[in-house]
């Protein structure tokens, strides 16, 4: 797993685990929590421990770890947890610092200083949680902001910020902010790189604690980044840009669809500027069974961790394939140099009772009950674009790209066992 990928999960890790115990505050209760939280974290290769716990009839400090590892290396987040138990409810203190085990994942002692300063002696993220007597809970939370000058670069990072409410069912609305980071470099190249404010916002449930259900939004001002040199000028930007999720379950099945949608794209490295707007994504997955897909996210974090798939997540993606599902790219559209672009595809494996990736034989008995379908439109400048002159001209010699008026187009449809390519026979190659 990537280092700064992990780093990240785990933060999030923490405060999940900084809310799972906000919400359970008699010592009994918190107990119990502390051993589903161990069982379940256990699952995705994180381990939970207690590392202090004291206790009085009105206050308890509790300070839990979750820790992972990685090529017999092992990174550590501390969790503190100040609880304060009232008859009327109770009020926690929440802090998330790394500890020195993360100075093992680099080598030089300026890296490992930075490290010690930003991750390991501050809190990365601070939170208070109240909880009421009937168990509703508010919770808000607040990430580090950086301002640091490291040799030739300016750092500034503006804070998190976070709020979630929630009750005893599993449901809970968060919503958050973060104003943005700035990276400067004067020498001996000069580099800016802006990452614009962005905001997010879910509401619904987790099931087993890795399936979502209900509704997520994130949108930003987007990025940009600018490199200057003797030898070259590069200048990289996207746009404004949002995203947003649904999902439900229904017969312990899953739907979900997830739109995305992006201003502007653009590269210009001084030879060959490519703009792309106008980005649209929407796609969309149905048919799924909840509980392997519960199992599949544990045994593929699993695999992150350990670089191996286990027989249990083969068995995972087998029941996947037997499950059966459909999934839809009902549109994406974007424009590049002003020409369009237009895709639909959808592709459904029926429910079986053979599927098995170990076995390719078994994947070509169910040919004949496969259904797929992909339809491309291509403006006809598209032709003339410097990025997509080779591949396109190579497209048309084999007759996978066929000229519709003034433009170009694809057409591919699947049934029956046979295949059709722009309306004519296409031979399979099983």
């Amino acid at each position: 797993m990537n280092k700064t990928l992990l780093v990240t999960s785990l933060v999030v890790v923490g405060v999940a685990l900084a809310g799972a115990s906000a919400m359970l505050v008699a010592d009994r209760q918190i107990d119990a929590a502390l051993a589903q939280l161990q069982d379940s974290a256990a699952a995705s290769s994180i381990l939970i421990a207690v590392s202090d716990d004291q206790s009085s009839f009105i206050e308890r400090h509790l300070v839990l770890t979750a820790s992972v590892e990685q090529a017999d290396q092992r990174v550590t987040l501390v969790i503190d947890n100040n609880i304060q138990k009232r008859p009327w409810g109770a009020r926690i203190e929440h802090r998330l610092h790394f500890d020195a085990s993360l100075l093992t994942w680099v080598d030089d002692a300026q890296n490992q200083a930075l490290l010690r300063t930003l991750l390991i002696d501050q809190d990365v993220m601070t939170g208070t949680t109240k909880i009421g007597l009937t168990g509703d809970y508010q919770s808000d939370w607040l990430g580090i902001g950086i301002e640091e000058q490291i040799e030739q670069a300016t750092v500034r990072v503006s804070p998190l910020r976070l709020a979630i409410t929630g009750d005893p069912s599993g449901k809970f609305s968060m919503t958050g902010s973060w104003p943005g980071a700035t990276v400067t470099v004067d020498e001996p190249e000069q580099v800016a790189m802006v990452m614009r404010p962005l905001s997010f916002q879910s509401e619904g449930r987790y099931i087993g604690g890795s399936v979502f259900v209900g509704e997520q939004s994130t949108s930003g001002d987007g990025m940009s980044f600018d490199l200057t040199s003797e030898l070259a000028q590069v200048h990289y930007q996207v746009g404004a840009y949002s995203i947003q999720s649904n999902s439900q379950v229904t017969d312990e099945r899953l739907a979900m669809d997830l739109s995305f949608q992006v201003d502007q794209v653009s590269l210009d490295d001084g030879e060959a500027p490519v703009d792309i707007k106008d980005i649209l994504l929407a796609l969309s997955m149905t048919g799924s069974s909840v509980q392997n897909l519960q199992s599949l996210s544990q045994n593929l974090n699993a695999m992150q961790i350990s670089g191996e798939a286990s027989p249990a997540l083969m068995e995972d993606i087998n029941v996947f394939l037997r499950t059966g599902f459909v999934f839809a790219l009902s549109q994406l559209q974007a424009t590049l140099d002003g020409q369009a672009i237009a895709l639909q595809a959808s592709f459904e494996m029926p429910e079986n009772a053979v599927a098995d990736v170990n076995n390719p034989f078994s994947m070509l008995s169910l040919v004949s009950s496969l259904k797929a379908d992909a339809h491309l439109e291509l403006a006809g400048g598209l032709s003339e674009s410097t990025l997509l002159a080779e591949p396109f001209n190579n497209l048309m010699m084999t007759g996978v790209l066929v000229e519709n008026g003034a433009d170009y187009q694809v057409d591919f449809k699947l049934a029956d066992g046979s295949a059709l390519l722009n309306g004519e026979p296409l031979p399979l190659p099983f």
